[in-house]
């Protein structure tokens, strides 16, 4: 019987999403609020990602500052494909990625995650979140991610991203 409602309550913890993610709610601008530590981020402050929709598929854009607000705009660009809650992503014309939207608000904000949670974002549509939003995101995946992993970005408080 333990067995049972182990295997219950942990398939109902596997995906916040109940229903599949709208294509054209999501794109837009997202503003990075943490991530766990990636090598194609290493100095990056004011991260965000925008997604474009172009027939059925997203143009992707991601931007962030080199070190300081006022440092190198980086940007790499690519496109993604959003199936079944998972964004399809392809960078360079060879470099692939698959993520799993894994939970949103209202399309306010929104956790993406690779499948063993070694990649993680947590963004919001402002460049700042509210606390008990933020708090909600962080027991979502308080048994998936070793928070102390995670990087607060820091945000321009007018929202520059570009």
């Amino acid at each position: 019987m333990k067995f049972l409602i182990f295997i219950i309550m942990s398939l109902s913890t596997l995906n916040a999403n109940t229903s599949l993610i709208d294509i054209k709610k999501f794109s837009g601008l997202w503003y990075e609020i943490a991530r766990i530590d990636n090598s194609f981020q290493t100095s990056c402050v004011a991260s965000s990602v925008e997604y474009i929709l172009e027939d059925d598929k997203y143009d992707v854009y991601n931007r962030c500052f080199d070190s300081t607000f006022d440092g190198k705009l980086i940007e790499y660009n690519g496109s993604a494909t959003l199936e079944n809650n998972r964004l399809k992503m392809r960078y360079f014309l060879f470099f692939t990625a698959q993520y799993n939207i894994e939970y949103t608000n209202n399309y306010k904000t929104a956790l993406v995650v690779n499948d063993d949670y070694s990649n993680a974002w947590i963004m919001s549509r402002t460049p700042s979140i509210d606390k008990k939003e933020l708090n909600k995101i962080l027991k979502l995946i308080e048994n998936k991610i070793d928070k102390s992993k995670l990087i607060f970005t820091k945000l321009h408080p007018k929202g520059k991203y570009k």
